[in-house]
């Protein structure tokens, strides 16, 4: 048995999504029974619990993030914040065009530093107005690390339906050449120590529930993002799941067509 829910509500989109999928997919009935990471915090539970009536069958979910770079969310929330300090420099800017500013994903250094790169992109921008409403980008490099492109987009470039004006940000990551596969018969050991984390928290998670169908949907971040279910297979063979673990999903939040996102969830195991 596991712990009793306490009374509240909770944020299930995720795993409501997750459920409708399931239910498309193989002709389920799964309905929403508790959010069960609200519970007494002594009492280490999924997120939440579904039950199929039909068939007399529950189904337990619990969600994870993962990354690599193991520090993917907090090197990207850097890159959010050169993005943000640049735009807050140019609020007094009426955008008339679309135009674009380039930055490295994953950019290095402090916040500090950060902070003075982009008021620096931005000052150059304001000193190169004309030039750059006259078509001729502009650019600085000051190593590999820190580099930005401004411009106006041209019309050709912009999409049917998306907004006529304003700012927008393209992070540029690695290119091909310098990429460096991830191999999933010897991955690195921060890539296995997040992955043992995660099994760890769902041996403790799952263990009250053996009776019911028990599901991790993973969130992949970074390099992780788009690898194909074959290549998680092959890592589940060098870091084979606990038998508290039954499945494991992806799930990502991404464009289905030219304009509707939505999640989209992959069987892995």
């Amino acid at each position: 048995m596991g712990c009793l829910p306490q009374s509240g509500g909770c944020e299930r989109p995720f795993t409501d999504a997750f459920v409708r999928h399931l239910n498309q997919a193989e002709g389920s009935h799964y309905a929403h029974q508790a959010c069960l990471d609200i519970m007494d915090s002594t009492c280490a539970q999924p997120e939440a619990l579904y039950a199929d009536a039909a068939g007399n069958l529950r189904l337990v979910i619990e969600r994870k993030s993962i990354a690599w770079p193991a520090d993917y969310s907090y090197r990207h929330s850097k890159d959010h914040l050169a993005f943000k300090v640049f735009s807050e420099a140019l609020r007094d800017f009426t955008f008339e065009n679309v135009y674009e500013i380039r930055l490295p994903l994953l950019i290095k250094g402090k916040q500090e530093e950060l902070r003075a790169f982009a008021l620096a992109a931005a000052k150059e921008v304001r000193a190169h107005w004309a030039q750059i409403e006259a078509g001729s980008g502009i650019q600085r490099r000051d190593s590999a690390d820190w580099w930005w492109v401004f411009r106006r987009v041209p019309d050709w470039e912009k999409e049917e339906g998306s907004p006529s004006r304003g700012l927008r940000v393209t992070w540029v990551g690695r290119s091909m050449f310098d990429f460096t596969l991830l191999d999933p018969a010897n991955p690195p050991a921060p890539l296995r120590e997040s992955l043992g984390k995660i099994y760890s928290g769902c041996v403790k998670k799952f263990n009250a529930y053996v009776d019911a169908r028990r599901a991790l949907v993973l969130d992949p971040h970074g390099d992780l993002r788009y690898e194909p279910p074959e290549w998680w297979q092959k890592l589940w063979i060098t870091c084979p799941p606990p038998t508290q673990i039954q499945e494991i999903w992806s799930g990502i939040f991404d464009y289905v067509d030219e304009e509707s996102q939505d999640w989209q969830f992959q069987r892995l195991l």
